[in-house]
């Protein structure tokens, strides 16, 4: 297999910032010719954390590959490019969003022209300033982050930004792909706060469905002999108590019991820091990662920089900056027929490559492409109609990568095993998991499968892995998060599948990926977060490490599957060929932290928690407001700001003080400015405050506990939860779609399936099995109606 992906696609990018050059990154990275044109400015972008030499190592990490234009949004060169590009990103807003629109549509009615902004164009937020701080305030993630009898903490740097950038790459491929068949392009229009809430599992389920606040939980992390480590508390470990040698809590089997595990989980978690405090974080990993315990270090950046495994897989790339090469986040997959290309070239100056592309030799690599005379799509389609998945999944990264593609229009079935369910727990109705059929009421797994059908399969059983191999090759995906060596120890891994279909994308998704010496180590979401260096950069100072309160690595690796798999379907549309995909969540998650890890590798000094505390703003940070744990968020990015807040605060004289002009003077002052605005915040809610911040131009936001978004007037403005009713959970409102499509919208064709709902209509329908066969498969054992545990729960 020769080529690139994408390498027949044009990308013109217009956008500003972060999310928009991001996609950029990710579409250029699989063969994408990626044309940037700035503003006469230049990025702001290019005056971002961490400097070479006075040069953005943050900027030329995102814009590695592409080619720089110089053509004004106004100009008749930027019509030019538009008239050859498949995909449009932009970054504008209000009237001048508009304007461009209007203009990309008469230059190229095929280009899909996908815009993105903080809260989107429309609704009371949609002016607001913003910056990627209070924007983290309304993504539901920072309200759950650090320990509950203190404030929330946020993640650094721009995380909505990136969800935005990663899910506005499936929503361009998506598009494009509809493109090619119809001929006809749209509009699509995308929030930085809705991408980041719909990549939560539990969170605003957890007050819909039970009524209960999503709280931060502290700090989970055990101190050992040179830092901390992580143990994932929601298994039994019988093979934990035998490490530590505590025979006397391993004699009690009412500690197998996965809610009696739970409610001891403290008695254990002194046990595990009583042991550790003689062992090093790796003699820990690697002792209880051999009896399949799910143990993690904290990483620092340093660690990460450094790490065996990722060396092993060639997972770290390079990025030149200030005519230095520096190491660099490499690629979040690994596609093993058409490889993501290293950049050609490091990040161009403004405008450098003006000349080469509007000159009239310049060779387009889509010149070749037909397409069909624009025919009206089917608005009760989405963009993916005709694309089949078969999905063998549980947990978050694998069903919310598949769930995209469903939301998108592809028939997405799900394969689960009677003995076990796909995580058919958590936020159940009512808080009440004693039902005799709860694990159809369970919220957390409703939210992630919805728009997808369920059937029920052995794949151990010769008949369950041949009905299997039926399924594959009447399939375009596979898509599979399960332990490494499940999937070929069951004869169904990649060169299995392709015998039985050859155009057939096999993608997997494990902790650490399918090679290196850690291709076995179990991981969750929360493992890779101490891991990937995550959690040495969330805390309220050096060494007070927090984890996010969630399964920060699955939703972003999630995402990454998704864009995987569609570029992949667009090469197998052009060649017939398929391919497998390899993602560890490891590598998935380490651009998210693109700016920290460049710290470390440009200067050599490793990145600590700075609480809400910003290296480039001040005052920076959250703030006790009238209510119950309710929080206001501010940024001051410049003097104007800082005058605007004095302003609002009733406090001239602060703005007056020549020291407090600017952003080092006012840094060396935060903890004076941080008391009066906290005298003022106390007296009014988070939302007031917030109103009365922004209507004088100060970047400002409430920090959305789960209630708080549920109830969000401007969410509902948009229209960004949707009712789903499930035929035994009853209806409930649930966060809806980071994409709004202009011609084939994502919608809710059916709620998640019950299980094994499916059964008949897929053997029966889809395999065109006779009666007597679909009989036998129950007879066998290979598939039944109802899980076996039926009686208790299991993740």
């Amino acid at each position: 297999m020769t080529g690139l992906a994408l390498d027949d696609v044009v990308v013109l990018e217009l956008a500003t910032g972060v999310s928009g050059p991001y996609s950029g990154r990710l579409l250029a990275d699989l063969g994408a010719l990626v044309i940037k044109c700035e503003p006469p400015g230049g990025d702001p972008a290019r005056s971002e954390r961490p400097l070479v030499d006075g040069e953005s190592a943050f900027h030329a990490w995102l814009n590695a590959g592409k080619k720089n234009v110089a053509a004004p949004l106004d100009s008749d060169a930027l019509l030019r490019l538009a008239a050859h590009a498949d995909v449009v990103l932009h970054s504008e807003t209000g009237a001048a969003a508009d304007a461009l629109e209007r203009r990309l549509a008469a230059a190229n009615p095929r280009a899909v022209v996908l815009s993105l902004s903080p809260y989107g164009r429309t609704g009371p937020r949609a002016n607001w300033e913003a910056t990627p701080f209070t924007e983290w305030a309304t993504s539901g993630f920072h309200y759950i982050a650090g320990d509950p009898a203190r404030e929330p903490i946020a993640l650094p740097g721009h995380q909505a930004a990136f969800f935005a950038g990663s899910l506005a790459t499936v929503a361009a491929l998506a598009g494009v792909r509809h493109a090619r068949a119809t001929g006809e392009g749209q509009r699509i229009e995308m929030s930085h706060q809705e991408a980041a809430l719909s990549c939560h599992a539990w969170l605003t389920t957890s007050w819909t469905h039970g009524g209960q606040v999503q709280m931060r939980t502290g700090s989970a992390y055990a101190r050992c002999a040179d830092g901390f480590v992580y143990l994932f508390n929601l298994a039994p470990y019988p093979n934990l108590l035998l490490l530590m040698e505590r025979y006397d809590l391993l004699a009690d089997e009412t500690l197998l019991d996965p809610p009696t595990w739970w409610a001891r989980f403290d008695e254990i978690f002194a046990a595990l820091g009583e042991w550790a405090a003689t062992r090093t974080r790796q003699e820990i990993y690697h002792a209880g990662q051999e009896l399949r315990i799910a143990i993690s270090p904290v990483n620092t950046m340093e660690d990460v920089a450094n790490s065996a495994q990722l060396a092993a897989r060639d997972a770290l790339g390079s990025v030149t900056v200030a005519g230095r090469d520096v190491v660099a986040p490499g690629f979040p997959y690994k596609l093993m027929g058409t490889p993501c290309r290293p950049p050609a070239a490091p990040a161009s100056a403004p405008g450098a490559d003006t000349d080469e592309v509007l000159s009239p030799a310049f060779a387009w690599p889509n010149g070749g492409v037909s397409f069909p005379a624009r025919a009206h799509s089917d608005p009760g389609a989405g963009p993916l109609a005709g694309v089949r998945v078969i999905e063998v999944t549980a947990h978050w990264a694998g069903p919310s990568g598949g769930r995209n593609l469903a939301d998108l229009g592809a028939d997405v079935i799900k394969v689960e095993l009677a003995t076990k369910p796909a995580t058919r727990s958590l936020s159940w109705v009512g808080n009440d998991r004693t039902w005799p059929r709860h694990y159809n009421r369970a919220a957390y797994f409703n939210k992630l499968n919805r728009n997808k059908r369920a059937i029920c399969l052995d794949l151990a059983k010769p008949a369950g892995r041949q009905a299997f191999l039926d399924l594959a090759a009447a399939s375009d995906v596979v898509l599979e998060n399960n332990s490494v060596r499940v999937m070929g120890q069951l004869g169904l891994a990649f060169d299995d599948l392709r015998k039985v279909n050859p155009r057939i994308v096999m993608c997997s998704m494990s902790g650490y990926g399918a090679t290196g010496p850690e291709r076995n180590y179990s991981a969750f979401g929360s493992n890779i977060e101490t891991a990937s260096g995550l959690a040495s950069l969330l805390g309220y100072g050096p060494g007070q490490y927090f984890g996010t309160g969630t399964f920060y690595a699955d939703p972003i690796t999630g995402n990454h599957g998704s864009v995987a798999i569609l570029a992949a379907l667009h090469h197998a549309r052009r060649t017939g060929e398929g391919q497998w995909i390899d993602i560890a969540l490891m590598e998935a998650a380490l651009p998210f932290f693109a700016q920290p890890f460049l710290e470390y590798t440009t200067s050599g000094e490793v990145p600590v928690p700075m609480g809400n505390r910003s290296p480039e703003y001040a005052p920076q940070g959250v703030y006790r407001s009238a209510g119950a744990d309710c929080w206001l968020a501010l940024s001051v990015r410049d003097e104007r700001d800082w005058r605007a807040l004095c302003d609002v605060l009733g406090r001239p004289e602060l703005g007056g003080e020549g020291a407090l002009a600017t952003v080092g003077g006012r840094r060396a002052a935060h903890d004076r400015i941080d008391a009066a605005i906290a005298a003022w915040a106390a007296a009014r809610d988070h939302i007031e405050a917030a109103n009365l911040l922004q209507a004088h131009g100060v970047p400002a936001a409430p920090v959305m506990p789960n209630w708080g978004i549920v109830s969000d007037n401007h969410l509902n403005d948009r229209g960004f939860f949707v009712p789903i009713r499930h035929p035994e959970a009853g209806t409930f409102p649930y966060p809806g779609f980071p994409w709004r499509l202009e011609r084939t919208p994502a919608r809710v064709w059916r709620p998640a399936p019950r299980f094994a709902e499916h059964n008949h209509e897929v053997f029966g329908g889809l395999l065109g099995m006779e009666e007597e066969e679909v009989a036998a498969l129950y007879t066998a054992g290979v598939t039944s109606d109802a899980p076996i545990f039926a009686g208790g729960t299991s993740l």
